[in-house]
């Protein structure tokens, strides 16, 4: 009796079990796919005392995303428009909204990268008056930054900033970099304060 319930009912499960794991398709995120020194960030942010944004405050650019780069490097004016499209995507989901036309917003936001090791080595201290410290032993791939201020309209003041530091690469594919380009953007916004209750 045992062994006619056992070919019966265990036998069958176990093997659809087996069939289904060696029969099954492992699909590996992007982000595992791409080479290991093109997933380190470098993440720093400050903000002022009194910087406690609140629901309803709004935001605006104060012109568009400037970019420093060293001579001879291109920085195409797509990859420039994506990231800043992604941002706003993000600031919106954290419960910022954009100030409509001719008002004036709670804050400006001024953006910045900085591409090649020498401008991020330099530049960026000028700027920050820190670095952000990403280091690798390995001297293939440049460092690029993106840098984010909001910028109180009245004073002039920055009430916070961000940096997220990255090493670039031609390499990846446009789903790549894509994917990277979200992990980048929500790992600058991360600290900021989320206005969604």
């Amino acid at each position: 009796m045992q062994t006619s319930y056992f070919m019966r009912t265990i036998c069958p499960a176990a093997l659809i079990c087996l069939s289904l794991l060696s029969g099954g398709c492992v699909t590996e995120p992007v982000e595992q796919s791409i080479n290991p020194a093109l997933r380190q960030t470098s993440v720093v942010s400050t903000s002022a005392p009194e910087f406690a944004p609140q629901q309803g405050e709004t935001l605006a650019w104060k012109d568009a995303i400037s970019v420093h780069a060293p001579d001879g490097m291109t920085v195409p004016q797509k990859l420039v428009d994506d990231l800043k499209a992604k941002i706003d995507t993000r600031l919106v989901a954290k419960g910022y909204a954009f100030t409509p036309m001719g008002q004036q917003p709670d804050y400006l936001i001024h953006g910045l990268i900085v591409m090649g090791n020498e401008l991020n080595e330099h530049q960026l201290r000028d700027v920050l008056g820190f670095e952000p410290g990403l280091v690798s032993s390995s001297q293939k791939y440049e460092k690029g930054s993106l840098l984010l201020m909001l910028v109180d309209p009245n004073t002039q003041y920055t009430d916070w900033r961000a940096v997220v530091q990255v090493f670039t690469s031609q390499e990846l594919s446009d789903e790549e970099r894509d994917q990277r380009f979200d992990y980048i953007i929500r790992s600058l916004l991360r600290p900021l304060p989320d206005l969604k209750r």
